[in-house]
């Protein structure tokens, strides 16, 4: 995590909501320092695909790909404080978020149908940028062979 994350602790805890979340198993077995290389949309087919990388310094080796989601967005970590109070969400990279994420928060200020209509939040963390999805699905990985 940034220096960024380390300003979040510092933060005012009276304001920030707690959020929940359980880590997704994957078929990454192993990372260091993930990063987030890009990600691309494609409105024709209604697909979101996060290229990752499990250790920053080397090729894109990851796919995350959510069919059909129903919205994203990416921040940088400094961005999201309340989602790294908990250890898990400093030690993994794959969660759904329970509760306390971005969901609720469109949620609760009204507007805002996908919860009622059953979709869900995923957190794709990094060492860096996060992409938060909303989706009624959990994610396909796919192993990128190496160049």
């Amino acid at each position: 995590m940034s220096l960024y994350f380390h300003a979040c602790i510092q933060g005012n805890p009276a304001t920030m909501a707690s959020v929940k979340a359980k880590v997704l198993e994957t078929i990454i077995d192993d990372f260091h320092s993930p990063a987030l290389a890009g990600l691309n949309y494609v409105a024709k087919t209604n697909k979101l695909v996060i290229y990752y990388h499990s250790d920053g310094k080397q090729d894109i080796d990851y796919e995350i790909v959510f069919e059909n989601p129903r919205g994203f967005k990416m921040l940088d970590e400094g961005d999201m404080c309340n989602y790294w109070e908990d250890a898990k969400m400093i030690n993994n990279w794959l969660f759904e978020i329970e509760s306390g994420g971005w969901l609720d928060t469109e949620d609760a200020a009204g507007g805002f149908s996908s919860k009622a209509l059953g979709f869900r939040e995923f957190l794709v963390a990094s060492s860096d940028d996060c992409v938060s999805v909303i989706s009624n699905c959990e994610p396909e990985i796919i192993k990128l062979p190496k160049i």
